[in-house]
């Protein structure tokens, strides 16, 4: 199990100015985490060669560049611009070295007919997926949102792409908001997974630190690895206490548990 932090779990202190990304890489470092996962928090482009320098000179790897999308909007040249945007963060990955890009689908806001909208984002993900191939890097699609979160309507859509430049960035809390349990969705769903966040929730849904709650992340782990999956496993951290704090409890976790299934493994 190869551990990351999304930048995303640190937002305060980013938004706050006490960590900037090469800090925050150093930080993760500390940590003992084998990587990171990147995007829109920059403040400038010697900001994003900074970090690449400190991703090489500390051995992380940067685990996924992400970014924010919807390509569920009513007009079209909405839905246009929002596929610009996705093309252009899959060149900003590719310039910073990540081999996959985690996307939304988007928001199915009230009043809207879900079988168009699904046509839309389907239309949406198979241009950007193919744009992604030529550019050699994945496309990892968050289940995110109320309605897009959903497993039976995350395998629709990668269905209907049917791309093998269009994957899955799995979130465990995700599911759980969406009313599925995570480890049914790694069953059903673990074929196209090629990344991880690890986030959970307490027994009234409320966000903790990896761990904490109520997921049964060594089942969503065995589940994987038995389709094949041998990649990242996030930690995105949304609880209420300081956010460093709750980072280091899931990373802590996270370690203790890849431990346990190892030495399982070699009693078996």
């Amino acid at each position: 199990m190869k551990l990351s932090v999304t930048i995303y779990s640190v937002r305060d202190y980013v938004s706050r100015g006490i960590l900037n990304v090469p800090k925050f890489i150093e930080v993760v470092a500390e940590l003992g985490a084998d990587g990171v996962d990147l995007g829109y928090y920059w403040k400038s482009c010697e900001e994003r060669r900074e970090a690449k320098r400190r991703l090489e000179e500390l051995g992380l790897e940067l685990a996924c560049y992400i970014t924010s999308n919807d390509f569920a909007k009513l007009r079209a040249e909405e839905r246009r611009a929002e596929i610009e945007r996705v093309k252009a963060a899959i060149r900003e990955a590719k310039d910073m070295g990540a081999e996959k890009l985690r996307i939304f689908a988007g928001s199915l806001r009230e009043g809207m007919d879900p079988k168009q909208v699904e046509e839309w984002v389907i239309e949406a993900l198979s241009e950007v997926a193919d744009y992604a191939l030529s550019e050699g890097v994945a496309l990892a699609l968050e289940n995110h949102g109320a309605y897009f979160s959903k497993a039976s309507v995350i395998e629709r859509l990668l269905k209907a792409v049917n791309s093998p430049g269009l994957k899955l960035n799995f979130d465990t809390g995700n599911f759980v908001h969406a009313g599925d349990d995570p480890v049914a969705a790694a069953r059903k769903l673990g074929r196209w997974v090629i990344h991880v966040h690890a986030k959970d929730v307490d027994e009234k849904g409320v966000p903790c630190a990896p761990g904490e709650g109520v997921i049964d992340f060594e089942s969503i782990a065995r589940e994987l690895e038995a389709h094949g999956f041998n990649g990242y496993f996030s930690v995105e951290y949304e609880g209420a206490r300081d956010q460093l704090i709750g980072v280091g409890v899931g990373l802590g976790y996270l370690k203790a548990l890849s431990l346990k299934m190892k030495l399982a493994g070699s009693l078996s």
